[in-house]
């Protein structure tokens, strides 16, 4: 979230520097064990292996001051090798001396006596390693006699650097100093305090990452509990993304040695994870349509590391590749920004309880990039530090931006749980009218089929949920026939468990007063004009009689079958879409050992692993099988909606009078 680290520095105006005396630093001096090397280093631009010699000649070189980078001495946009010269004079008896170097920029190598004694970054200028402070042993043994030592460093910066950035000692506020020699163990004691004071000062980032941790595996915990609810997982990417970012800053600065264009290109890429499951999370809440603007917000985020590789070919300077990223974030953060001040104006309760956190955080944010903006630019060379403002809060001294990350995170986590908890409220209360729904349904659905003689029904119901869509019913004539019903309500649930409630109450009711199996299917379709709120159900009506007469009406559901042969039935529109709808009566004659099935689309739909659906073709095979045998494949196939089978065998009206 934070820009890459490279453009922390301020921009180095170049000024000519003052002649005056080389320095030679002295141990001997006050018989100190370490002196500062702060003071006028012999300096040069390009390279030579012989200016590492102890007996070269440097007084022609100026002089520039140790504790400055060369961009603000004379040499502005100087990149490549450059060669920095001093002496050292350690007295008799001194213990093993070391040096210990500032953070430089970019690579270097230091000589002593014209022998290198240790380098720092590769030896081939491509990758650039994160400059930090390092001793290098100059003497490996107490010193018999008092000597002096001739000590060259040999600088290389690089080009990709050197309009941003000048060479030399890196002046960040934290770095400048550290330029001393003098006893190796003191000056191997130093380095360490430097180092954990520099693990202290980021303290806060390490706080801030575990906070996002924990919050990040929490909300992935509650989104594995409810997956459907993809908020859940977008806002646990959103701190899972934003506290590797942290761990990342935190580690490299301290203690990794990442080359520096490879973090700028792991930072931005976790950046734009932040910004996009954050688009994504707050598209969620709200119920945002995922529109143009959505669709370029998120290319523009996701291209956000590209320009990274900008400079790694010199293709655009550090300072506009930097602000190419920033811009290609920007329509990401202004999108969320609108969208929760839009929401909150007209009242939406969930926008009003988000809109300050995140304008903390995003405008935080906008504010750091634009101040970096106007530095980099030298619009504003001095403009304040505004990221590492910080308040002294115990035991941490937390920047402005951490303790709004934690406002943000504990925001955030308050709303999703409140968000869980009316989840489950109404879930409690959804499964309360389940139950009473599926009471409801076990009163009106026959468990057991009165028996009839001349006929042999079999009957299999499997719900896909606690309450189902579909319905059948087998009503005696009173004259040795029956009347068969089955039909499939449209939609899952409690509105579809409602709907069948209606449907089979109202066969029951009209069975008695229609004619036929087409008379019923207009009156059940009368009675859902109006009453279903768009909805619809597909049945199938069939009257028997003892003789074997029978006849069906269809209303958009599967046609039966006949002997394992699907019968040519005249379909008709569902019931409940048009007020005239015509059902056509279908007569046939039953002969004994007639078998007939019929089923709901739950059977052919039923779909495997692979996404195969079971089909016709399967269910015309068996269906000449029991009931029981025809639904338990079915469901064993795959099953995703309501099974039900009827089988029907007619023995013949000689067993009826038997």
């Amino acid at each position: 979230m934070r820009r890459p680290i490279l453009l922390l520095g301020f921009l180095l105006l170049g000024v000519p520097c003052t002649p005056a005396r080389a320095q030679s630093f002295d141990l001997d001096k006050d018989r100190q064990s370490i002196v500062s090397l702060d003071g006028l280093w012999r300096f040069h631009p390009g390279d030579n292996p012989a200016w590492a010699a102890p007996t070269f000649n440097d007084s022609a070189w100026p002089l520039l001051h140790s504790d400055q980078s060369w961009a603000v001495q004379g040499y502005p946009g100087l990149s490549g090798y450059a060669w920095y010269r001093f002496t050292l004079r350690v007295p008799a008896g001194s213990a093993p001396v070391a040096l210990l170097l500032p953070d430089f920029l970019t690579t270097y190598t230091v000589y002593v006596d014209g022998r290198p004694v240790g380098s720092f970054g590769p030896r081939r200028a491509g990758w650039m390693p994160y400059p930090r402070p390092r001793t290098f042993l100059l003497t490996t043994a107490p010193a018999s006699a008092s000597i002096t030592l001739h000590i060259a460093l040999r600088v290389w910066h690089s080009p990709i650097w050197a309009a941003y950035m000048g060479g030399g000692p890196m002046l960040d506020g934290e770095a400048s100093g550290n330029l001393f020699a003098g006893d190796a163990t003191l000056l191997a004691q130093r380095l360490h305090e430097f180092m954990q004071a520099r693990a202290t000062g980021s303290d806060d980032v390490y706080f801030d990452a575990g906070l996002r941790g924990l919050m990040g595996l929490l909300i992935l915990g509650l989104f594995l509990l409810r997956t459907r609810e993809r908020e859940y997982l977008w806002f646990a990417a959103v701190q899972l993304f934003g506290g590797a970012d942290d761990v990342l800053n935190f580690f490299h600065n301290v203690y990794a040695h990442i080359p520096v264009q490879l973090f700028d290109l792991f930072d931005t890429i976790l950046a734009a994870g932040f910004w996009i499951a954050g688009l994504f999370f707050f598209a969620t809440v709200l119920n945002q349509r995922r529109d143009r603007w959505f669709r370029a917000a998120l290319v523009l985020a996701l291209l956000s590391p590209l320009p990274t590789f900008l400079y790694w070919y010199r293709w655009v300077p550090v300072p506009i590749a930097a602000s190419m990223t920033s811009l290609m974030v920007l329509p990401t953060l202004l999108w969320v920004l609108a969208l929760l001040i839009r929401r909150s104006l007209h009242g939406d309760p969930d926008a009003r309880l988000l809109l300050l956190p995140v304008v903390l955080v995003y405008g935080d944010y906008l504010a750091f990039n634009l101040v970096g903006d106007l530095q980099q630019f030298r619009i504003w060379p001095n403009a304040p530090d505004v990221q590492n403002y910080r308040v002294h809060l115990l035991p941490f001294d937390l920047r402005f931006y951490t303790i709004f990350n934690v406002l943000y995170v504990m925001a955030m986590l308050a709303f999703l749980i409140r968000r869980f908890a009316l989840a489950r409220s109404r879930e409690e209360h959804l499964r309360g009218e389940f139950e009473a729904a599926r009471a409801v349904q076990q009163l009106l659905l026959p468990e057991e089929m009165p028996h009839i003689p001349g006929f042999q029904v079999e009957s299999v119901y499997l719900p896909a949920d606690s309450v189902g869509g579909d319905f059948f019913l087998q009503i005696p004539d009173g004259q040795g026939g029956l009347l068969i019903v089955m039909g499939d309500v449209a939609g899952k649930g409690l509105p579809a468990a409602m709907m069948v409630a209606m449907l089979v109450g109202a066969v029951r009711t009209e069975a008695a007063h229609a004619a036929d199996p087409a008379s019923l299917l207009g009156r059940l379709n009368a009675r859902m004009l109006g009453r279903t709120g768009g909805g619809f159900a597909t049945c199938l009506a069939a009257q028997l009689a003892a003789d074997g007469r029978a006849a069906f009406a269809n209303a958009g559901h599967l046609p039966p079958y006949r002997n394992g042969g699907e019968m040519e039935i005249p379909g008709s529109l569902p019931l409940g879409l048009i007020a005239d709808a015509v059902f056509e009566l279908h007569p046939f004659q039953l002969q004994p050992g007639d078998t007939l099935t019929i089923f709901s689309d739950g059977v052919v739909e039923a779909q495997n692993a692979t996404g195969e659906l079971f089909g016709f073709e399967r269910a015309r095979s068996i269906s000449t099988q029991s009931a029981q045998s025809i639904a338990a494949a079915a469901q064993a196939y795959g099953q995703s909606d309501d099974i039900t089978v009827l089988t029907l065998t007619f023995a013949g009206q000689e067993v009826a009078l038997a």
